[in-house]
């Protein structure tokens, strides 16, 4: 299963001068039901994040792997994050690299 999320931060993955700042972005709801599917993603597709997020999850109708997540913003090179191996479950996540001010696409993979 591929699915494709776009993660947009206006200035949320502006980095430290943002974060620094408490008036700097607006943070968008954490999650969001895909009700076609039943899958959940953090953050959500379109979401706005208050700086880089340190996690990406998924949670699915039933038990799932999950394997990669790739992160592209335009004019960037890929970033591919492997998931370290785990047992399925209905809930998976991997942590994410530090990313720079953007707006990013995430594509992930699982099996189950």
């Amino acid at each position: 299963m591929i699915r494709t999320l776009v993660l947009t931060a206006a200035l949320a993955f502006a980095g430290a001068a943002a974060a620094q700042d408490p008036h700097a972005g607006h943070a968008m709801p954490a999650q969001a039901a895909a009700p076609q599917s039943g899958i959940v993603t953090v953050p959500a597709d379109g979401a706005m994040t208050s700086g880089s997020p340190e996690r990406f999850s998924v949670t699915f109708p039933h038990a799932m792997i999950l394997k990669t997540v790739t992160l592209t913003a335009e004019g960037r090179a890929p970033v591919v994050v492997n998931a370290p191996a785990a047992p399925a479950a209905a809930t998976v996540s991997v942590a994410l690299p530090r990313l720079v001010a953007g707006t990013y696409r995430a594509a992930w993979t699982a099996e189950g």
